[in-house]
């Protein structure tokens, strides 16, 4: 089958769209379609992918109005009309083509302190104590929730939905020194902004419950007055999408 590729290009001043003609298979992924038109039709495309395995979260685009990974999308899935529109991700600056600058959410983490803090005793972690956070361990920090959630139409306070999974993953872990202060860590990034949309978890290649996390920070949050209920809601923008 034939497909008509239509592609939204930056090349540092203008953005466009290129449209390239390529023959495809059922199991033709979105990747290797791009990869097809860089190495035969345009070698100047741009865009990231390595593992081509769904594990290193570099791939992210957005097709239509959905935002996936290239290597595990096939290109039949959101073909219409014989069309296929991929655009860079959003929320985040494009440097070239599909490429997007990473830097303000890979910072966002580290404020977040988005990494495990080891207590000095080491307590047994058992099956029951895992299954409190394994979804969260499958995050690949691909930045498609944060590229999906419509609180940056109002600016970058906002930690983003990748942070709160993060700091709920640790915060779940007993080993973890920072217990309680990931919840204040979780206050200083805004969680009350959310909207609860659910396009993070609608969104997740990993299937990873972000909406829920978020909720369960919140309660515990609110009911230890870490979280003020008075924050619920603050930011007053709305979404396209009529939530």
């Amino acid at each position: 089958m034939k497909v008509k590729i239509k592609i939204k290009r930056f090349n540092g001043k203008d953005h466009y769209f290129d449209q390239f003609d390529v023959q495809i298979e059922d199991r033709t992924t979105v990747l290797e379609a791009l990869m097809h038109i860089k190495d035969y039709m345009d070698n100047s495309l741009s865009f990231r992918a390595q593992c081509r395995s769904a594990i290193c979260g570099t791939c992210a685009v957005k097709i239509g109005e959905n935002h996936v990974l290239a290597c595990k999308t096939k290109v039949k899935q959101f073909v219409q009309d014989g069309v296929l529109t991929v655009e860079p991700a959003g929320n985040l600056p494009v440097i070239k083509d599909l490429i997007t600058d990473q830097d303000i959410f890979l910072l966002k983490l580290k404020d977040a302190k988005a990494w495990f803090v080891p207590s000095e005793k080491f307590e047994p972690v058992y099956p029951d104590d895992l299954k409190l956070y394994e979804k969260e361990t499958d995050c690949i920090l691909c930045g498609i929730c944060y590229s999906v959630c419509p609180v940056f139409q109002t600016g970058q306070e906002f930690g983003g939905p990748i942070n709160f999974v993060k700091i709920f993953r640790f915060w779940k872990d007993k080993n973890d020194a920072l217990k309680d202060q990931r919840i204040v860590i979780a206050d200083k990034n805004r969680i009350t902004a959310c909207v609860h949309c659910k396009y993070c978890t609608f969104s997740c290649p990993k299937e990873i419950p972000v909406e829920q996390d978020i909720l369960q920070l919140k309660f515990f949050g609110k009911q230890k007055g870490i979280i003020k209920e008075e924050q619920e809601g603050s930011g007053g923008f709305s979404t396209p999408f009529g939530f």
